[in-house]
């Protein structure tokens, strides 16, 4: 048997101990030996013990069966540590034999070690990239500048006055703070207008200096919320045409003041998304556009391989693809008529979500007239820029997906209150209608029949699908990890249709997005705080999984798939999997008991 100070030196985190560390867990260390079906601890029990599996094997059952099982070089009990009970009923499955480390030297070591004890309570915790930066012995890499909430390069405190400020002293208040600008506000801090130096120059024009800053500010002031990304803002600033815009709260306060010129500072020389999105927006024919599509892509993937997280790397992706979108449906349009249609999308796009290889999910709603040969033009041009057709022929040059806002709401009538499986199917595919271009009232119209046409059987169906393919959590780890596991299939999938059908549920339509769906519903009370960041959490790990296999294909001119094999993941990336393949089966089995359902097991025959 292999002498405990060898065997624990070989796994994280004792990787992380110093020798004196070590010494304390191993001089305090006992050994037992477990018989089959024997009893480690129980639910509800605080282990005397932190386990270290040195051979055999471990099961963990709740009351709805298996949870995990754990083998050599596993540890349970950790909840123990942060004096929770136990979620769950300890089993040796086989002749099993675990080290016993005592729970106050494993404190006492915990309270010496900051990394040693980081890495338990991110585990716990499930802050899955978190605890995958410390595991992998490297810091968490700086995220992209653009991908940076633009909170985070404004350092002065916004000046402001209110509506009955002189101009003279606005203008004196603004020189002393040796600032561009100064937020005109309303009692409760709330932005009504803005006064910058182009502004003054207007008062030295044709006004008196004396007079109140509301004749002379700009208003309405352009917003957004200080947590919005950094290419969010200067696209913003570059489609109204301004300097400035203001930066507010969730309550909408005013919270600081961004330029142009300071988000140009911050960016330089970083990479070159910023001036890709400026083509797009100077493009003049599809050809440019595809060279410009080409170019993001290659630059997409090379961020993605930083470590860049999948949440924030959509967030930029989803505003230059909507611009290339936009564009490409202009340069089709010989006289836009955005009143009379709107352009919408689905899938990926629809939520938000898209990464590298997005396929074409599109409709078109109109009030009146033909619109089926634009949107073929559209289509074509989008599938020469590499935004591949959709395999099912959900795109807006399908007749079927080019309609009148009357018959999109007979549709959903017919989808909700005859349920079969082909109505669901379009169900799951249709609730994730986002606007991209057009008329805004046309998708808020179908948005409220949907609303007044649900049913809670067709809810029971959607839920069903997503929880009807179960994660391949096995014995022995993920089964069949070494053929491929689909991450799209067993894990974002469930998860994407659950928090669906729950928005769904909550009347939640006008939110696509699966992060910002799952927020809301936790606000709204549908699912508690703690399932909300579990299943974000296994989420973003899952996506950023897939994005970075994605970007290696691109890199490497391989095809794209969503196929992950054992060969191709670090230790730290299967433990991880494992863990958040465990959190979409608890969310499976959350839905299974919310909406009545459950799975159809087929047994092969023999």
């Amino acid at each position: 048997m292999m002498p405990p100070r060898e065997f624990m030196s070989r796994i994280r985190p004792f990787s992380f101990l110093l020798e004196d560390e070590m010494d304390t867990l191993v001089s305090s260390l006992e050994v037992e030996l477990y018989g089959k079906d024997r009893i480690l601890y129980d639910m509800g029990q605080i282990s005397p013990y932190i386990y270290l599996v040195f051979s055999g094997l471990i099961g963990l059952f709740d009351d709805d069966g298996a949870v995990d099982y754990l083998s050599r070089g596993e540890l349970l009990g950790i909840m123990s540590l942060y004096g929770g009970p136990s979620r769950v009923r300890a089993v040796a499955l086989e002749d099993t034999v675990c080290y016993l480390l005592d729970m106050g030297s494993f404190k006492t070591v915990l309270e010496k070690n900051k990394r040693f004890s980081a890495f338990f309570s991110a585990i716990v915790d499930k802050r899955f990239r978190s605890f995958r930066a410390m595991a992998s012995d490297r810091k968490i890499m700086e995220e992209a500048s653009f991908v940076l909430e633009v909170q985070r390069i404004v350092y002065k405190e916004p000046v402001v006055c209110g509506v009955q400020a002189a101009i003279v002293d606005a203008a004196m208040k603004m020189e002393r703070n040796g600032v561009s600008s100064i937020v005109v506000v309303d009692g409760d801090n709330r932005p009504v207008g803005i006064i910058t130096h182009k502004d003054l120059r207007k008062v030295i024009i044709r006004g008196e200096k004396w007079e109140r800053v509301e004749r002379f500010m700009s208003s309405p002031v352009k917003t957004i919320e200080a947590g919005a990304t950094i290419l969010c803002a200067y696209t913003t600033l570059i489609d109204a045409g301004i300097d400035h815009l203001v930066l507010t709260t969730d309550e909408g306060r005013v919270c600081g003041v961004v330029t142009r010129k300071d988000i140009q500072i911050h960016l330089e020389p970083s990479f070159s998304i910023v001036k890709l999105y400026r083509k797009v927006l100077k493009a003049a024919t599809i050809k440019e556009l595809a060279t410009i599509c080409a170019g993001l892509r290659l630059s997409v993937a090379k961020i993605a391989m930083t470590g860049t997280s999948f949440y924030d790397l959509t967030r930029m992706l989803c505003t230059v693809h909507d611009a290339i979108v936009t564009r490409t449906i202009r340069l089709a349009c010989s006289r836009p008529e955005p009143e009379q249609f709107v352009w919408i999308h689905m899938g990926s796009s629809g939520r938000k979500e898209e990464i590298i290889a997005t396929d074409q999910d599109n409709a078109l709603i109109s009030r009146n007239g033909e619109w089926l040969e634009l949107a073929a033009e559209i289509n074509e041009s989008l599938a020469q820029l590499g935004f591949p057709k959709c395999p099912g022929d959900y795109m807006a040059s399908n007749r079927k997906w080019n309609q009148p806002l009357s018959v999109w709401k007979e549709y959903f009538q017919e989808w909700f209150h005859d349920p079969i499986p082909e109505h669901v199917r379009y169900l799951s595919v249709f609730l994730d209608m986002r606007l991209l271009f057009g008329s805004a009232s046309l998708l808020g119209d179908l948005l409220d029949e949907m609303r007044r046409a649900m049913t809670r059987e067709a809810m029971r169906l959607l839920a069903y699908d997503a929880v009807e393919i179960q994660p391949p959590i096995g014995i022995f780890g993920i089964v069949g990890l070494h053929k491929g596991v689909d991450l799209k299939i067993h894990g974002i999938y469930p998860i994407v249709n659950g928090t669906r059908v729950l928005a769904l549920e909550a009347g939640i339509l006008h939110i696509t997005n699966t992060r910002e769906r799952l927020e809301v519903l936790q606000q709204r009370g549908f699912i508690d705080s703690q399932m909300c960041h579990e299943v974000l959490e296994a989420y973003g790990f899952l996506q950023d999984l897939r994005l970075r296999h994605h970007a290696r294909a691109v890199l490497d001119q391989t095809d794209m798939n969503n196929i992950v094999r054992a060969r191709e993941l670090s230790k730290l990336d299967l433990l991880i999997l494992k863990e958040s393949l465990k959190v979409v089966a608890s969310f499976q089995k959350f839905l299974m008991k919310r909406y009545d359902v459950s799975r159809i097991v087929l047994f092969s025959q023999l």
